[in-house]
């Protein structure tokens, strides 16, 4: 069965215990009614528009007590447990899903500014990340004769030793050739968007080896 939410409205200074919201619920592609939480700890509500609404709540309810059990992991404050699904915990997941969503949205289009400074690296969606800036924009430093050089050469001496435990070189505006000259495997970096510009000068394969061999790796 299909289960949306639409039209979500969500209030970040009334959440305290819950996340306050209010949105359209659509069941099979209709509009059936509204769900909302008012953000102080109590349940979230839902109720149908009119009569077909409501039975198609009814339906969807008894849909969600079919899903498998919700997990609560392991956390500082409490072993893990399970409680059974119900429709007021899938609309709970909807809007969870729709927030972690925007959040992520936002990530990204922080990470592709910086992208434009220099040099990122971190773990892929995580809400942090380091950059190694440039006085100009990094597609002016890879348009410079040397460019691609400094760049193979800045992620070779100063960023390599940083890609460890899922630490990823971020740019999708990095030619490969210059993050592979740089000593870098496949699972270290982001795949690039932009062209390759094969080897272009770039001469830093003696750095490369070393690098390699100093992390226990070879090519």
């Amino acid at each position: 069965m299909n289960i949306e939410l639409k039209n979500i409205k969500y209030y970040e200074s009334f959440s305290e215990e819950t996340l306050a919201f209010q949105a359209s619920l659509y069941i099979e592609g209709k509009r059936v009614g509204t769900a909302k939480n008012d953000g102080r700890g109590g349940p979230t509500y839902y109720d149908g528009d009119n009569k077909e609404g409501r039975e198609l709540i009814h339906q969807a309810e008894q849909y969600a007590k079919a899903l498998p059990d919700k997990h609560y992991p392991k956390d500082d404050y409490m072993e893990a447990f399970s409680i059974p699904m119900t429709l007021e915990h899938h609309i709970d997941d909807l809007l969870n899903d729709y927030l972690g969503k925007k959040e992520l949205e936002k990530i990204q289009k922080k990470v592709a500014k910086d992208m434009e400074k220099g040099i990122v690296f971190g773990k892929p969606n995580d809400n942090s990340w380091s950059v190694q800036t440039y006085s100009v924009p990094l597609k002016q430093v890879l348009s410079h004769p040397k460019g691609p050089e400094s760049v193979t050469n800045t992620i070779a001496k100063n960023i390599f030793k940083e890609l460890k435990d899922g630490v990823k070189i971020l740019n999708t505006n990095i030619p490969e050739s210059i993050l592979k000259n740089a000593g870098l495997f496949a699972d270290q970096y982001v795949k690039p968007l932009v062209q390759d510009i094969g080897q272009h000068g770039i001469n830093s394969a003696e750095n490369t080896n070393e690098h390699n061999k100093s992390q226990g790796r070879s090519l």
